[in-house]
């Protein structure tokens, strides 16, 4: 082994193995979960997902169901299923999808002559101690739906987290898409949030700051009350699909610590009336096509804390490129809207639980 030139190099090299461990281990165990589903117990056109067959066609399926939804971080989502579809390596998209929310490694399809149909992907998460699986890209070609493809796609995924003793199913659905909303309603799935992403470019961001109120940098003082905000609107429940590492924003060596580790570049803002707190917001970078941003205000405060910190932002000259926030449905729209946020959909979060 060479010498390394500086802790850092040590780190990164350490972490990059454990990485390489954990692929693996995630590949043997989803390749584990998919053979041992039996295809006997399963509808004629039913079969479990196979990656190695199904990447292609199942790309070519979202993009025809949802081709006027996708950002660009879709689209590039789907030029990596093409790439390892032509590739025909399993662990080469492991590699390029190790950071996205939606591997699509496990799951089924729907299946009639040759051609699939019909696509629902099962993404394990493991978090505070439980086993979740959220249901996505569920998809049906417009010329075969209304013929239950859907829900027997849905039942097959229940029935395989009965097997797999996981007990707890999420999905999200379109709050536009009625017919879908009421299909997994008829299922037993309860709506557990709804939540809106907004987009911005910074160049179109706008908006006057009120009367009486300062922004300027976070003091590690504003800790505490920062983080009861941010459980607030970003409860734990939902994080697990956020993307939100609240312990990086920690002032201090654990969060230095947290952030090192982790690669979290963040910025973070006060509002403040006077001596009050009133709101804060953090910029975090993205490996994405948009920054995110996290707002932490209270309900009472919440449309002056957005309007000053959507104001402020709108004058902080080193952000170029899009941002993207996530924040509850229907909570500081005109506020948000008027300041040069658009809003790209609304979600409506769903679960169900069963017996394991």
């Amino acid at each position: 082994m060479g010498v390394f030139r500086s802790s850092y190099e040590y780190f990164t090299a350490a972490k990059e193995v454990v990485e390489c461990i954990l692929q693996k281990y995630q590949t043997d165990r989803i390749m584990a979960t998919i053979t041992t589903t039996s295809n006997s117990a399963l509808p004629r056109h039913l079969r479990p997902f196979d990656a190695r067959r199904d990447l292609g066609a199942v790309a070519d399926l979202i993009e025809a169901c949802f081709d006027n939804t996708l950002d660009p971080d879709g689209r590039r989502y789907l030029r990596n299923m093409r790439s390892a579809a032509r590739n025909k390596g399993l662990d080469r998209w492991v590699a390029m999808a190790s950071g996205s929310t939606s591997l699509p490694l496990a799951g089924f399809v729907w299946e009639e002559q040759g051609r699939v149909v019909g696509n629902l992907s099962m993404i394990p998460f493991f978090t505070q101690g439980r086993r979740i699986y959220l249901i996505a890209n569920v998809a049906v070609f417009p010329e075969y739906r209304r013929r239950g493809i859907a829900r027997a796609l849905t039942e097959a995924a229940l029935e395989k987290s009965q097997q797999r003793r996981v007990n707890q199913i999420w999905l999200q659905v379109r709050e536009d898409n009625p017919a879908a909303l009421g299909l997994y309603i008829s299922m037993g799935f309860v709506q557990r949030a709804r939540r809106t992403t907004w987009n911005s470019d910074p160049a179109t961001l706008k908006g006057e700051a009120p009367t009486g109120v300062r922004v300027t940098l976070r003091s590690p003082h504003h800790w505490s009350k920062q983080q009861s905000w941010l459980n607030q609107l970003y409860p734990p429940e939902l994080r697990w699909n956020l993307l939100l590492r609240i312990r990086s924003f920690q002032p201090g060596l654990r969060g230095l610590f947290h952030r090192f580790f982790n690669e979290v570049d963040v910025r973070h803002w006060a509002a403040q009336r006077g001596k009050e707190l009133i709101g804060l917001l953090t910029w975090q970078a993205s490996r994405g096509y948009a920054d995110r941003l996290w707002l932490a205000v209270p309900l009472e405060n919440e449309d002056l804390a957005v309007q000053a910190l959507a104001a402020f932002i709108s004058r902080v000259g080193h952000l170029r490129r899009p941002l993207t926030l996530d924040y509850p449905a229907d909570r500081a729209r005109d506020i948000l809207a008027a300041a040069g946020f658009q809003s790209q959909h609304t979600l409506i979060w769903m679960e169900t639980e069963h017996d394991s």
